[in-house]
């Protein structure tokens, strides 16, 4: 208006108007003061639209774009069952500006829950807008919005839930008011969940991609009911379970307890957030005799033994300085390889280490992945860790490559041990767990692929070593036996170290199996940590194993080995 004014008082002047011409003291005051009302109106209505549409982040809600944010992906199981999901939801705004407070106090009130003191009390600070209720469903914000009161804002917005409430919640993570996912998958894939809003003059509102996993709903309410009952029949502490295919490195199901409720996040992140933190993925344990698997398979796999190989094994050795015994402190005498894996005795491991050296033994345990992530899709996955002479001088010393040989000295994860075991149920091929299935991006689908990370053992390694581990189970673990199936597996008993030493005399129990032998099909690792009814995997971990593969075989009709056998020969 600065520039219009001074064109039509030119244009007039031309056309002979002689007050325009020659305009009075008064006159140009009056303009100029017109002038700077009409800008302050244009000021005040700029920002009252900024308001309106960008209302700023606080701990009482997300940010909000336009009255129709973008929708984020939604997650399902690999059957269609949803695990994460979108609702729609209100919140109530009054804009003090131009705003009836009479009305709102007398006809908005009861319909959002608050009483008209309450509203005033709200409405009586130095805020030009007022937030007075949220998380309200679709028809009472259509109800409000209905109303028209002046000032009153029904403003809409997405609300992220989880149906399921605590199934799978380390695995699904959960996204906080600001609509960004943390931990689990909601953190891994939070921007590609996260829709899209646009403000342009255009408006364009994209919703986030879809995810499809490979988690089977039913069998991870299965195997969240056989920890929860297995910490209750061997007093551990906390506890976690896996499974997986071994051939595809599908996840089918993951559980660990205590766990938590994302649809109520917060409540927990004021006490501890370090429960937000998946163990499988993000926690590291002295996974103990369980990583002799790896020792022998290095063994075999280099020709040093074969399963009728026999050695003295005696109740202790000496490596670099330190004597290592066995767990029962006993010498069993002649004993075969099978013998050393089926009693799990420390003083054999320790001996096929030796005779591997330390290039040799390390060399192996890399290749099944030990000491470094396996690329889960999972926010934050740990290493786990594992000295070598050659990586730490410094730290190393002769006598870990004994104790390392049956899983004391080395860390790993839970999810590291099962991939690196399903390598040899899988004709030894390490495969990268996952647990997205597919991506679903608007007409877009983009398929997961089994991705294979190396081979660190030959497949006939594998199948001799598998052969070993049935006998294993057959021979001594009578508790995770399954009738009809061949089971192959091993137990561990672990201590559980801390600064200083090892906090005795509790262990981590634990127990990792697969079947049918002939033909595996599932891989489940059973992990509880302080347990007080045995200390040992074979009395604790094992239990849980055949329950919860006795079930799954049934749920998932896994059959037999016979009938898997006679199938293969009709094939």
């Amino acid at each position: 208006m600065r520039c219009q004014t001074p064109r039509v008082v030119r244009r007039l002047a031309r056309h002979g108007n002689p007050s325009l011409m020659a305009p009075s003291r008064g006159r140009l005051i009056f303009l100029l003061g017109l002038l700077v009302i009409l800008t302050g109106l244009v000021i005040a209505q700029l920002i009252r639209y900024q308001v309106l549409l960008q209302i700023p982040t606080d701990s009482a809600g997300p940010q909000l774009i336009q009255s129709e944010p973008a929708r984020r992906g939604w997650i399902y199981d690999r059957n269609g069952f949803v695990l994460a999901a979108d609702e729609p939801r209100y919140m109530i705004l009054y804009d003090r500006n131009g705003g009836d407070p009479d009305r709102a106090a007398r006809d908005l009130t009861p319909i959002i829950g608050l009483t008209p003191e309450t509203f005033r009390a709200m409405i009586g600070s130095d805020l030009v807008q007022t937030r007075l209720v949220r998380d309200l469903p679709p028809d009472v914000g259509k109800r409000v919005r209905a109303l028209d009161i002046a000032g009153v804002m029904a403003q809409a917005y997405w609300k992220r839930t989880y149906p399921e409430n605590t199934l799978a919640a380390h695995l699904l993570g959960f996204v906080n008011e600001d609509r960004t996912g943390y931990y689990g998958l909601e953190g891994q894939y939070d921007g590609l969940l996260n829709g899209t809003t646009l403000k342009a003059d255009i408006p364009d509102v994209r919703p986030g991609a879809d995810l499809v996993l490979t988690l089977d709903r039913t069998a991870q309410a299965i195997a969240e009911e056989e920890l929860a009952r297995g910490l209750q029949d061997t007093g551990a502490t906390s506890g976690s379970i896996i499974v997986m295919n071994p051939r595809s490195g599908e996840i089918l199901a993951m559980a660990s307890a205590p766990t938590f409720n994302p649809n109520q996040y917060a409540d927990l992140a004021k006490t501890d957030i370090k429960q937000f933190i998946n163990p499988v993925t993000g926690s590291n344990f002295e996974p103990g005799s369980t990583f002799k698997i790896f020792t022998m398979a290095a063994a075999l796999d280099q020709g040093l033994v074969t399963p009728e190989t026999t050695y003295n094994d005696t109740t202790y050795i000496e490596i670099g300085g330190q004597v290592i015994w066995n767990w029962d402190r006993a010498g069993h005498g002649e004993t075969d390889m099978v013998g050393l894996l089926a009693k799990s005795l420390n003083v054999g491991a320790a001996t096929l280490a030796m005779q591997l050296g330390q290039q040799n033994f390390y060399r192996y345990v890399r290749a099944f992945g030990i000491g470094r992530p396996t690329g889960i899709d999972l926010q934050s996955e740990a290493a786990g860790q594992l000295r070598t002479r050659d990586a730490d001088p410094g730290d190393w010393s002769e006598s870990d490559l004994g104790t390392n040989s049956f899983g004391q000295g080395v860390s790993a994860t839970p999810i590291q041990m099962i991939a690196a075991v399903a390598a040899v149920a899988n004709d030894g091929v390490l495969v990268q767990p996952h647990l997205v299935k597919k991506i679903i991006n608007g007409t877009r689908e983009t398929v997961a692929k089994t991705v294979q990370v190396g081979r660190p053992i030959s497949a006939k390694t594998a199948h001799t070593l598998t052969e070993m581990l049935v006998q294993v189970v057959d021979r001594e673990v009578p508790f995770a036996q399954v009738p009809g199936y061949r089971v192959a597996g091993k137990t561990g008993t672990a201590q559980i170290p801390i600064p200083g030493g090892y906090d005795d005399p509790w262990t981590i129990a634990s127990f990792i199996g697969y079947a049918p032998a002939g033909n595996p099909q599932l891989i489940i690792m059973v992990k509880l940590d302080r347990p007080t009814l045995s200390p040992y995997g074979s009395e604790t971990a094992a239990p849980v194993f055949q329950r919860l593969a006795t079930r799954l075989f049934a749920v998932l009709d896994i059959k037999p080995d016979d009938i898997q056998l006679t199938m293969n020969n009709d094939q």
